[in-house]
């Protein structure tokens, strides 16, 4: 993964003259609850997706360095449907009771490795969903290590490859991805400071996916929008909603004619202290 971080500030009128730094407490144990949610048209065909679980995260200690943590999946439901036809997505719920080490460097950038062998086999999903979720870096999950005011947005570029991608059984991805966040406003909600942030993304892909009986290879480009809701008083992501189209060209491996697709995605994660 190669992350570059680029910021761009405007004035605007604040009450702290230093701005907030979003960094993750990371000390603290969570458990994020997860829905995705994609809906794809092709051809004759509708397809439909639905993932739902827990990943909770757990602080471990200091070792060589780096903090260790520990990440366990649970409560996975996950089912394709195809027009009227639907089937469950064994392999996504072959995450269920998996479990991860996570070690994070000093810049919150870290290395994952299954627990045990299943663990290892899951790593394809568990990376795929994980993506989504602002866990690309584990201290600063808005992928910004500075100070930001109200009204301040910053761009961060990701470019990455992955062999899961949601809404689809099987994908051979590359990916360069950008977002622009924006920092719109503090508020207090049930006693705490919650500062809240938007933000668009572009997504590019060239992608080799499997679904149901289909194999396609296909250019794709997605426009997101995202709002994030970060709890100043807990140094923690408490909510994130993604809603955004994505679409594709390209060919059908089976016979070359040209294909293509139109996907919306929802996606909401919410997070719950321990």
């Amino acid at each position: 993964m190669q992350l570059f971080i680029f910021s761009f500030f405007f004035t605007s009128v604040f009450c702290a003259e230093t701005g907030y730094l979003f960094i993750n407490d990371f000390h603290r144990d969570e458990a994020m609850d997860m829905e995705v949610i994609t809906d794809m048209s092709s051809g004759g065909f509708n397809f439909v997706s639905n993932f739902s679980g827990r990943i909770t995260t757990k602080y471990i200690e200091k070792e060589g360095g780096n903090d260790k943590f520990l990440q366990t999946w649970s409560n996975i439901i996950s089912t394709f449907k195809r027009n009227d036809e639907m089937k469950i997505n064994h392999d996504a719920q072959k995450l269920n009771g998996t479990q991860y080490f996570i070690y994070a460097d000093s810049t919150g950038n870290f290395s994952r490795e299954g627990v045990d062998d299943n663990a290892k086999e899951m790593e394809e999903q568990n990376t795929a969903f994980m993506y989504f979720s602002l866990q690309g870096n584990m201290l600063f999950p808005l992928g910004s290590d500075s100070l930001h005011k109200i009204g301040d947005t910053w761009v961060v570029h990701n470019e990455d490859h992955l062999t899961e991608f949601p809404g689809f059984e099987n994908s051979d991805t590359n990916l360069i991805d950008n977002y622009v966040y924006t920092f719109d406003k503090i508020k207090k909600k049930r006693g705490k400071e919650i500062a809240y942030i938007s933000f668009d993304e572009k997504i590019t892909m060239n992608m080799v996916s499997q679904t149901w009986d289909e194999s396609w290879k296909m250019d794709v480009v997605g426009l997101l929008k995202g709002k994030i809701e970060y709890s100043i008083t807990d140094k923690k992501v408490v909510k994130c909603k993604v809603r955004g189209t994505i679409k594709g060209t390209g060919i059908d491996l089976d016979d070359d004619s040209s294909i293509s697709f139109y996907q919306n995605m929802d996606m909401i994660c919410k997070t719950k202290l321990k």
